[in-house]
């Protein structure tokens, strides 16, 4: 059975979002928790799902094409 993130953010015992940022290398992690989660992801062979990435970065596109539209000002 794979892992998931979730479960590796429950291991770790944070957050999704701190899961997500040790993940993808973002800032924001102390150091100790960064290690704690690599450690977890290290022991259990977690591999990010492509297809769920993609589907996330979809709609993370889709988000950013929002556009302002006029008021109804003439």
């Amino acid at each position: 059975m794979t892992i998931t993130l979730e479960q590796i953010a429950k291991l770790a015992d944070v957050s999704l979002t701190t899961a997500s940022r040790v993940i993808n290398e973002l800032p924001g992690v102390r150091p100790a928790t960064r290690e704690r989660v690599l450690q977890i992801i290290r022991q259990h062979g977690y591999q990010p799902n492509p297809m769920a990435r993609s589907l996330a970065a979809q709609r993370s596109r889709k988000g950013s094409d929002l556009h302002e539209t006029d008021s109804g000002k003439e």
